[in-house]
């Protein structure tokens, strides 16, 4: 599966950041284990002000010392995750989606010889889990969340995966990577 996805980032085009809004970068981190493909995604703390227990890619916004959006999403996962970046290599950057915040956050693919040990730091990050990629080969539990934002009411997918909700920007990033492995889903809201 790993081939077959640095294969298809080598044609792929991304959209680039978009330079008139604040800038983030998270880090999509994939391995193959026992000819599975695995994906690492994070629970964020109940505590933080901010997207308060969901579920996100490792990641956040770019500081004035950060000299790219891949040295952010670095210095992010290995903030909140306790990662070693020399235990991985990026291998492409996927479109880039604005936040309904007016954030501009670019995801970066990046792939581990195995499974990574990684420490959840406590402040940032409740929970560190790896879905297997045919949880979403094999027709996923799929909901629906009714969601305000700004006096407006709209519906959007949730995947169900264990105990863990996975639907907005996060999810949005997940359609757009499984779409290199061509893993498409179709549903009905």
């Amino acid at each position: 599966m790993i081939s077959t996805l640095k294969s298809n980032l080598e044609n792929y085009a991304p959209n680039g950041s978009l330079k008139d809004h604040p800038q983030a970068a998270v880090l999509i981190i994939c391995y193959e284990a026992d000819g599975e493909l695995f994906i690492v995604m994070t629970q964020r703390s109940k505590n933080l002000p901010r997207h308060p227990g969901e579920v996100a890619y490792p990641g956040g916004k770019r500081e004035k010392k950060d000299e790219s959006l891949i040295q952010t999403a670095l210095r992010e996962a290995s903030e909140e995750i306790d990662l070693d970046e020399s235990k991985i290599k990026i291998i492409g950057e996927i479109d880039t989606l604005k936040s309904r915040f007016g954030l501009s956050v670019t995801p970066f693919i990046a792939v581990a010889d195995e499974k990574l040990i990684l420490k959840a730091n406590s402040n940032e990050v409740e929970d560190i889990f790896y879905i297997p990629l045919s949880f979403f080969k094999n027709e996923p539990n799929i909901s629906k969340k009714v969601t305000n934002f700004k006096g407006e009411t709209f519906k959007t997918p949730v995947f169900n995966f264990e105990k863990y909700k996975i639907w907005g920007l996060t999810l949005a990033f997940t359609i757009n990577f499984l779409d290199l492995l061509d893993i498409k889903f179709d549903y009905d809201l």
